[in-house]
């Protein structure tokens, strides 16, 4: 019996690419040292994926969905490239990438610190928005060259950072279709379509697009978003200082109840109440005094002399024959 053809004890071999947790976005197979490319070895490339085949820093060859086997024939560019002439007697050492060209959906976005824009009617406003977005690979010789490099395995989240710093450098821009701060929110579709137009300008040079960005959230600070709605309220109430003293008087309730006896004893708190309600009292009696001498300078009875009207030299303001003090600007009468 003749001994075995050497040549049929070497392992041909089917390079693969499955990645159950659903992350990765390119990976070397083998993850370590090159593939070893016989004459006969099967490349199995799945739905959503293809595969770079790269021989001393070159691309050699872009293999689609399908199985492919290594013959002289279907590779005639490694096949230059190796000058592989004598049948695939000794094995093509090369760099065998998957990627993968599904959509990944659900990624996240969002300013980590306000973005300060100024509006038409206010400036300066600190912004802050989140959303979400889905990405896919459409040149993995593009991705391969810009961001990929000498690493071992690609994974989406270290793509979400590099989208996110993107995103944060144009979304100043983005902002620039809100007319009014009052319309912020009702322009967060615009806002999206915007950010998504430049960022995929961007995105193209790295062999990537994104799909359906969205703004979810479109708010200013809390700090603005607390003054708007004290704003509305007071236009609401019609009087300012009825407004501060419901404002003042839940202040204190507030307080009481979250924190106990000590909070009535602040002296920060009972002076703003003494001197809320002391403005407000003083307030509602000059109003009061001035209705009730309007009235008796014009009660038919009491004004039958005119000559018997009496003014402030300081003012103007009308007054009693018996007042020694203006009550419209409390100066001595002379």
């Amino acid at each position: 019996m003749g001994k075995p053809n050497r040549q049929s004890l070497i392992f041909k071999g089917v390079y693969e690419f499955e990645d159950p947790g659903g992350t990765l976005i390119a990976a070397r197979v083998p993850a370590n040292g090159s593939a070893d490319l016989f004459s006969g070895t099967c490349i199995v490339i799945r739905p959503n994926q293809q595969a770079l085949l790269i021989y001393k820093g070159e691309f050699a060859d872009v293999m689609k969905e399908g199985t492919h086997r290594i013959k002289t024939e279907n590779f005639p560019i490694i096949t230059r490239i190796a000058n592989w002439s004598f049948g695939f007697q000794s094995p093509l050492r090369a760099e065998l990438w998957f990627f993968m060209l599904k959509v990944f959906v659900g990624r996240r976005w969002g300013t980590t610190a306000p973005v300060i824009y100024s509006f038409p009617d206010y400036q300066n406003v600190p912004i802050r928005a989140y959303g979400l977005f889905n990405i896919k690979v459409v040149n993995p010789q593009r991705l391969y060259n810009n961001l990929i490099g000498s690493n071992v395995l690609f994974d989406i989240t270290d793509l979400e950072e590099f989208v996110q710093g993107q995103l944060l450098e144009l979304f100043p821009q983005a902002l620039s279709v809100v007319k009014t701060l009052g319309d912020l929110n009702r322009a967060q579709d615009d806002v999206s379509n915007v950010l998504q137009e430049k960022i995929n300008a961007i995105l193209n040079n790295y062999g990537l697009t994104i799909l359906d960005l969205q703004v979810l959230s479109l708010v200013p600070s809390k700090e603005i978003l607390n003054a708007l709605d004290s704003k509305v309220a007071m236009n609401i109430v019609g009087n300012k200082q009825e407004y501060l003293l419901y404002k003042a008087a839940n202040s204190l309730i507030e307080n009481q109840s979250s924190g106990g006896a000590n909070t009535s004893n602040d002296p920060m708190q009972l002076m703003l109440g003494l001197m809320l309600g002391k403005n407000l009292m003083a307030s509602d009696f000059r109003e009061k005094e001035m209705r009730y001498l309007d009235e008796s300078m014009t009660n038919d009875v009491k004004v039958v002399n005119p000559k018997g009207k009496k003014f402030c030299s300081n003012c103007g303001g009308g007054i009693r024959q018996k007042d020694k003090f203006c009550s419209s600007c409390g100066r001595r009468v002379t």
